[in-house]
This record gives C-alpha cells, structure tokens and sequence, in this order.
C-alpha cells in the first residue's frame, strides 16, 4: 500500500492560536524584563524546543505531517512560565507529558484534555515537591497591571470568540468566592486577590480558552466555564492547592464519559464535544450530530453559532481543519 503524501501544515494568519501566541510571547518578554516574573530562559528554551520537536516528530512519523507546532508552542510557552524548579529536566519532562497528551489521550479522533494543564497538574503531582506552580505574585503584585492584563486579555478573548467563556469563568469564580467569604472562609481580599495573579491571568486567558478543548457553542461554553467555577470553589473551600487546574482537568476527564454513554445510545460521533451536546440534548440512535448542535443552540443567545468539529466562531469544518493543522482523520489536533 503506498504511503500518503507528506503535507505541509502551515496556520493561516486568521488562526486564533496566532492571537494566543502572540499574546503569550508579549506576556513573556514583558515578565523577563520588568513584570518580575522571575524565570530562567534557558528552563523556557528547554520546554519550548522539546515540545515544538516532539509535536513534530509525531505528527510527521504518524500523520505524514510537516507541522509549524503553533499549539506545542502555545502549551509549552505557558509550561515554561507557570512552572517553578530548580531543575532544567523538569520542564523537558512536563513538555514531553503535554505533547503526548494530546497524541495518547483522545476521545474519537480529538484530544479531550487541554495538554498545559494536563502537563501542569501531572507535574504537581508526580514531581515530589521538586516542581510547583509559580508565585500568583509574579509582577509585583501591582494592582494596575492586573487590571491591564485583565483588560487586554478580555480584548483578546472577544477576538477569538471565546469572552463568553472566560465571563462566565470570572462571574462563577466571583460567586464561590463571596459564597466562601459568607461561610466563613477568610475575607474579600483573601478570596479576589488571586485574580490578580499572574497564575489566574494564564489559566484564565490560556488554558480555558483553548479551542480544542470547550465546547462549540455559546450556551455550552457559559455553562463549561461556570462548573470550572464551581468545582473549583469547592475545592478552595476544602483548602485544596492548585484548584482551578484540578478543576478543569477533572471536568475534561468526564468527557469520555458522555462518549461511553453515547455508545450505548447508538450515537457514532468522534467529536467529544458534540457527543456530550447530543447526550445531554437527548439524542440516541442515528440522530444528525449537526442536529443535534442546532437543537443545543434553540435556548442560547441570539447571534450564537454553531462551530462544526474543531473550530472557533462560525469557521467551516474544512476551514477549521487547515487552520489549526490538524488531518481530516485521527491526526492530532492544536491545544
């Protein structure tokens, strides 16, 4: 049998990710020069060059793929900030688990577990108190740049169609965070004041807004955003450390639940995403995936869209595939 076409996977210049990178890239140089975020380049270096190499070397071993690793670069960018150690291996290996992430842990042919997150939360646990998660203060703990970052990053959320999301993030967080207060739990500045952190600003303008990884439409992404809240405001309540990347790699694991669901219903669907939109919309059997999205879109906002497969807005199927480099088919998509 011969073998496919080696093909050339470049983003194009409407790409979302572009926007988080470029983002992410400015955040960096602003952090190193005087935001005193405090960390060593080399350490960076070491998570973006292992990362973007082994996104590449996959995708052209497995899918016969010349990929530009735009969402290696994404992942292991906020790897190289988020992360704290003294020691240069660990940001290697945390690179290595988010890129694998994405190519082991899928749903159908998607990956289901946003791979920065997964990496930090696999690094927290495994590492034996050789690596944490770096100091909410980075910065200064000046409030006048948190309300900047707060600002230009809601700017680029509407850019890539994801502010519904992250609103319903912060509004949720507000709401655990006063109910935490009222029960009792430290006052105003113990449960606001990490928003104005530089580990809430990431999570919150990086991670959660990864295309790839929450759901297709408005109304589902509001509702996505708000169990992050809750689920992490329970876990602040418990004293739990970390808890909103606890959160949010606990809700991405129940996705292959909906899946398992699905097949007992009959539905044959490999976006996890429209899975979960049919299971909890009621569909069985052979119902229409694109149906079942309409169905789900009745009760949203007006102006919603419906995103087919893996896109942001109201981008084409075929349009989503070439922008974020992923194969038609099984191939690994961006973060």
């Amino acid at each position: 049998m011969p073998k496919p076409p080696i093909k050339l996977v470049v983003p194009k210049l409407r790409d979302p990710r572009l926007t988080l990178a470029a983002g992410l890239t400015t955040w960096t140089i602003f952090g190193q020069t005087f935001l005193y975020f405090n960390r060593d380049p080399f350490q960076i270096a070491v998570a973006l060059v292992t990362g973007c190499a082994l996104d590449m070397i996959l995708s052209f071993v497995l899918y016969r793929q010349i990929l530009i690793p735009i969402s290696a670069y994404i992942s292991c960018l906020s790897l190289g900030i988020l992360i704290a150690s003294p020691d240069w291996r660990v940001f290697a290996v945390a690179s290595v688990w988010a890129i694998l992430s994405k190519y082991l842990l899928r749903v159908g042919d998607r990956h289901f577990f946003n791979p920065s997150n997964f990496a930090i939360v696999a690094t927290v646990l495994l590492s034996h108190g050789v690596a944490t998660v770096a100091p909410g203060s980075q910065w200064g703990g000046d409030y006048r740049v948190a309300v900047l970052i707060l600002v230009l990053g809601l700017m680029m959320m509407k850019r890539v169609n994801r502010l519904d999301l992250v609103l319903a993030w912060i509004g949720g967080y507000v709401v655990m965070s006063l109910i935490r207060v009222a029960l009792g739990q430290g006052g105003l500045v113990f449960a606001l004041g990490p928003m104005t952190g530089a580990e809430f600003a990431l999570f919150t303008f990086s991670m959660i807004p990864d295309p790839k990884t929450n759901p297709p439409t408005r109304g589902a992404r509001i509702v996505w955003g708000l169990a992050i809240a809750l689920v992490d405001g329970i876990l602040r309540y418990n004293e739990v450390r970390y808890s909103m990347f606890y959160a949010l790699v606990g809700l991405c694991a129940v996705l292959p639940i909906f899946r398992m669901i699905a097949a007992a219903r009959g539905i044959r669907e490999t976006d996890p995403w429209k899975v979960a939109v049919m299971v909890m919309s009621g569909k069985s059997g052979d119902a229409s995936p694109d149906a079942a999205l309409a169905a789900a879109m009745t009760t949203a906002a007006p102006g919603s869209s419906v995103v087919r497969a893996t896109g942001v807005g109201a981008i084409p199927v075929a349009a989503s595939t070439a922008q974020s480099g992923s194969p038609t088919r099984g191939g690994a998509s961006a973060e």
